[in-house]
């Protein structure tokens, strides 16, 4: 876990454009209906943004992919393999998801940041729990189960959700 990830005015920067009113979220499911099965239909809504995919061959690129560039810049992958930021609505308790891995990849890394701080949280299958801090980046091996949890105390939980290849240390 790393706090202030970036220089303040960068973040600032990134921040502002994700909230801007102009800026493109689109509607979707955060499981899919038969891992939802434990969630009301009004729970499991987010709002997304994909910036990158690569998948099955098909490469996705969006032209605001350099809004989130100085993050993936500073982590300096090998590859990326997904950027997509997701956005959850408060809830009147906590809603933890569901756990999952990003990708089953080989060698690849998941890198959440978090981009507002929040009471909401990443909760990993060992039990540890990070909370929502603007700013903050956890870097995991994609292989980790973790899942999100809804907030209570801001309008929503807003991360950037990374998945990459980094060099060996």
């Amino acid at each position: 876990m790393i706090d202030d990830f970036l220089d303040r005015e960068l973040f600032l920067s990134l921040q502002a454009k994700l909230l801007a009113p102009s800026f493109a979220w689109e509607e979707s499911a955060i499981l899919s209906e038969k891992a939802a099965a434990h969630l009301a239909p009004s729970e499991n809504v987010q709002q997304v943004h994909g910036f990158y995919l690569v998948k099955r061959g098909i490469r996705f690129s969006s032209p605001t992919l350099e809004i989130v560039r100085p993050v993936i810049n500073k982590l300096n992958p090998l590859a990326l393999l997904k950027a997509k930021a997701n956005r959850t609505a408060r809830t009147d308790r906590h809603i933890e998801y569901g756990l999952h891995v990003d990708t089953r990849r080989p060698g690849a890394t998941t890198a959440i940041f978090y981009l507002n701080t929040n009471n909401g949280y990443t909760l990993f299958g060992d039990g540890q729990q990070v909370a929502s801090v603007a700013n903050r980046i956890v870097i995991i091996d994609a292989a980790t189960l973790h899942t999100g949890a809804s907030c209570t105390d801001a309008e929503y939980r807003m991360v950037l959700n990374l998945n990459l290849m980094l060099a060996a240390p």
